[in-house]
C-alpha cells in the first residue's frame, strides 16, 4: 500500500468509535444484518459523500480512482461510493482527478479529468462517466471493506458481511459448481492479515445459494459462507507437503454407479518458485470436509486436463470437456472422470505421438490437410502449439481450428484462460477468455461465440481492459444468467501481479470482481458461419448442418446499422437463391454489407454463380467460378467476411 492510501486508511479508522471497532473484531468473521446496524461511525454527517455513477444505467461504478492535488488516493467501494474525509480539505473547493480502466471522464481544457468540488461535512456530490467497454463492472466480491465506504456513510450494504468475512482479505482463481443444489466454490491462495504468509495456500471453499433457490440476484452481489476453522478460511485440500500449495482445477459434480452425487477436482502440487512437482485427482469428503486424493498421476501423464469443465451431449452421450490450451473430454461418469485412460484428446497427431515441436507427427488427409480427430492416451493440440508447427510449416494458417482474430483488425489473439458454455439466448457455445499480451499482459477479456464446443471459433470482441493491471482466469457463472441467457456474468481475479503495476489498488488487490455482459448489445454482433448444404444457405440454427455441409462464408444473423437483409428464395425450377428481394413470406437468412461498400478488415465481395444444366446458383467469396458451367453475375450481391479456416467441426469424427 503507498503513503497516501496508508494515511486514508489511518484516518478513516480513526472515526469509528471503540464500540464499532470491536464490533468489527468481534464479528469479522460473519457480519449478520442485525450486527451490522452497529456498525455506524460517530457520526456520518461529518462525511463527504462521492458518488460514482455509471452514466448509461445510473448504478454505481466499483474501482473508480479519485486523486487529490495533496496526491490523497481514494477508490470506490462496491456502490460506487467514497467517505471523504480531510480535516485540512474540509469546507473547501477541492480538485479531484477521475479515473477508471473502461471508464471515461471529460477533460477540461487544459486536458484533465477531474473535477472540482466543494467539500463540506454532511454534503455528497455524484460523477458520472461513460462507460468505454461493454461489460458493466458490477461489484467485488472477496476481500475486505467491499462496502466500506458506504457504511462509513451510514448506509445500508445488500451483503451480510460487507467489511470482512472470514478474514480474508485476499483470493484467487474462482472454480465453480452446483454439488448437492447450491453453488460450491473453490478459491486458491487466500490472504489473511496477519502476515504475508499466514494465509491459506491449500485452496479455500465456500458455498452460496443458488438465485432461483433463495440467492441473491447476481446483479446484487452473492452472499457467500465460507468452509472455516476458527477465525478463517479452512484447508480444502489439507494434502502433505509442509509450505506446498495444492490449486484445484477442473472442479466436476458426477453421480456414480448408484446415483451417488460426488464431487472431484484435479489437484496440482506447486514448488514456491511455481513449479508443479505433483498431479492427480482429488474427491471432496463431506464428513471431513475436505478434499482427498483418489489417484495420483505422473507428471509426464499426457492427459492433464485443465479449465472449468462443462457438459456436451453427443448422440445421446454425456461427456466433460477440460478446454485450456488444448481440449480434453472424457464420459460425465464418475469411473471416467478418475480415470484419465478414457479422456479423449482433440488433435491432429498421429495415434502413440506426442507433440515435439518441428518433429511431431501430424496425420493428413490425402490432400495434405491436417485430420482432427479424438484420441486416448494423446496429446491436444492448442493455438501454442499450432502456432508453433505453422512457424515450422507442418501446417497453413487455414489449418488452425482454434485461432481468435480481432474482429475490428484481425489480429490473431493469444489466448491464455477462459470458459465455455450453452447460451440459449444466442443458441450458441460462449467463451469468455483472457488474452496473453495484449494491451495489459493478462487484463484483457474477450468475447467470442460458436456452432459447437470445438468451433468454429473465429472472430472476437474485446469486453473488458485495462491500461496496467491483471485480470486472469475469467469465468462465466451460467448459472447466473438472466434473460433466457440474454445476460451473462463473469468474474476474474484482479491483482497487480504480472502486470508491472507496482501501486497495487488498496482492497481490491487480489480479490475477485464480477461483471455482467447483454448480448444484446449491438457491438457484440459477430460474424457468424454460413453453411452450404443440400438444402441450401444458412446458419446452423435455421438449417441444420451435418458431415456433408461445408462453411461458405461468414455474416451476421443479426441486423446491425448499415446492414441489409439477405433472403433465400425457391425458383421455379426448384432451386435455392440468395437475394436482396424479400419474399411474399420468410425471415432473411442472414445479414450482409451493401456490396458497394468498402472493404475493411475479413471482408469480401460475395459472387453469385449459375449453372444452367444442373439449375444451381452457387455463392461464393471467390473470384473464380466453382467449375467451367458456372457462369458468374456482373455484380457481386453483398460484402460479407471470409471463412479463414479449413477446419470444419461438423467433419470431425
Amino acid at each position: 500500500m503507498n503513503k497516501s492510501s496508508q494515511r486514508e486508511e489511518g484516518m478513516r479508522h480513526q472515526h469509528l468509535s471503540g464500540r464499532a471497532l470491536a464490533a468489527l473484531f468481534v464479528c469479522g468473521v460473519f457480519l449478520s444484518k442485525a450486527a451490522f446496524a452497529t456498525l455506524q461511525p460517530v457520526d456520518a454527517r461529518q462525511y463527504f459523500r462521492i458518488t460514482v455513477l455509471d452514466d448509461a444505467t445510473s448504478r454505481g461504478i466499483p474501482l473508480v480512482k479519485l486523486t487529490t492535488l495533496t496526491n490523497l488516493v481514494y477508490y470506490t467501494d462496491s456502490a460506487g461510493a467514497v467517505a471523504f474525509f480531510e480535516p485540512a480539505l474540509m469546507e473547501k473547493e477541492v480538485f479531484f482527478f477521475v479515473e477508471s480502466d473502461g471508464y471515461s471522464y471529460p477533460k477540461d481544457g487544459f486536458g484533465y479529468a477531474g473535477v472540482m468540488l466543494r467539500v463540506a461535512a454532511g454534503g455528497a456530490a455524484t460523477i458520472r462517466m461513460k462507460r468505454e467497454m461493454i461489460a458493466q463492472r458490477l461489484y467485488r466480491i472477496t476481500g475486505t471493506g467491499i462496502y466500506q465506504d458506504s457504511v462509513l456513510l451510514g448506509g445500508n450494504a445488500p451483503i451480510s458481511a460487507p467489511i470482512v468475512n472470514a478474514n480474508v482479505t485476499g483470493q484467487d482463481s474462482t472454480q465453480v459448481t452446483i454439488y448437492k443444489g447450491k453453488l460450491f466454490f473453490i478459491w486458491g491462495d487466500t490472504g489473511h492479515p496477519r502476515y504475508p504468509l499466514g494465509g491459506n495456500f491449500k485452496s479455500t471453499g465456500g458455498s452460496a445459494l443458488l438465485p432461483a433457490e433463495g440467492g441473491m440476484d447476481p446483479d446484487i452481489g452473492v452472499e457467500l459462507e465460507y468452509f472455516k476453522k476458527d477465525d478463517f478460511v479452512a484447508q480444502m485440500c489439507p494434502m502433505p507437503g509442509q509450505g506446498n500449495p495444492y490449486w484445484l482445477s477442473s472442479l466436476v459434480s458426477v453421480r456414480d454407479e448408484i446415483g451417488r452425487e460426488r464431487l472431484l477436482a484435479h489437484y496440482g502440487k506447486i514448488k514456491p518458485a511455481m513449479e508443479t512437482i505433483g498431479r492427480g485427482i482429488v474427491e471432496y469428503n463431506e464428513e471431513k470436509g475436505f478434499f482427498e486424493e483418489v489417484r495420483a498421476y505422473p507428471l509426464d501423464d499426457v492427459v492433464q486436463p485443465g479449465g472449468h469443465p462443462f457438459r456436451v451431449v453427443i448422440n445421446d452421450r454425456e461427456f466433460f470437456y477440460f478446454f485450456a490450451d488444448g481440449v480434453y473430454r472424457t464420459p460425465a461418469r464418475y469411473e471416467a472422470v478418475i480415470d484419465h485412460s478414457f479422456y479423449e484428446a482433440f488433435t491432429f497427431l498421429k495415434t502413440g505421438t506426442r507433440f515435439d515441436g518441428a518433429k511431431s507427427n501430424v496425420e493428413r488427409t490425402p490432400s495434405g490437410a491436417p485430420i482432427y480427430s479424438w484420441k486416448r492416451a494423446a496429446a491436444p493440440i492448442g493455438q501454442k502449439q499450432q502456432n508453433e508447427l505453422a512457424r515450422a510449416g507442418l501446417i497453413q494458417p487455414e489449418d488452425k481450428w482454434f485461432a481468435p482474430l480481432d474482429v475490428e483488425t484481425g489480429k490473431e489473439i493469444l489466448f491464455h484462460s477462459g470458459s465455455i458454455y450453452w447460451n440459449d439466448y444466442r443458441r450458441r457455445w460462449v467463451m469468455v477468455f483472457n488474452e496473453l499480451f495484449g494491451s495489459s499482459i493478462l487484463g484483457e477479456i474477450w468475447y467470442m461465440e460458436a456452432d459447437t464446443p470445438l468451433g468454429p471459433w473465429v472472430y472476437a470482441q474485446k469486453i473488458v481492459t485495462h491500461k496496467k493491471y491483471s485480470f486472469y482466469n475469467s469465468v462465466q457463472h451460467p448459472h447466473f444468467a438472466k434473460h433466457g441467457g440474454r445476460e451473462i456474468f463473469f468474474e476474474g481475479t484482479y491483482t497487480a501481479m504480472f502486470s508491472g503495476n507496482e501501486v497495487p489498488t488498496p482492497r481490491y488487490e487480489y480479490n475477485q470482481i464480477m461483471y455482467k455482459l447483454d448480448l444484446a448489445d449491438k457491438q457484440l454482433i459477430l460474424p457468424v458461419p454460413i453453411y452450404r448444404t443440400r438444402r441450401g444457405y444458412g446458419s446452423a440454427q435455421k438449417i441444420s448442418p451435418d458431415k456433408e455441409s461445408e462453411i461458405a462464408f461468414m455474416a451476421y444473423d443479426r441486423p446491425r446499422k448499415g446492414t441489409i437483409r439477405i433472403y433465400e428464395t425457391r425458383e421455379k425450377d426448384g432451386s435455392f437463391r440468395l437475394t436482396t428481394q424479400k419474399p411474399s413470406a420468410g425471415e432473411p437468412l442472414f445479414y450482409a454489407l451493401p456490396a458497394a461498400d468498402d472493404l475493411s478488415t475479413g471482408t469480401a465481395r460475395m459472387y453469385e454463380f449459375f449453372n444452367p444444366k444442373k439449375k444451381e446458383y452457387y455463392y461464393t467469396t471467390e473470384e473464380d467460378a466453382p467449375d467451367k458451367n458456372f457462369q458468374k453475375s456482373e455484380k457481386p450481391v453483398c460484402t460479407i467476411w471470409r471463412y479463414p479456416r479449413r477446419f470444419n467441426p461438423y467433419h470431425v469424427e
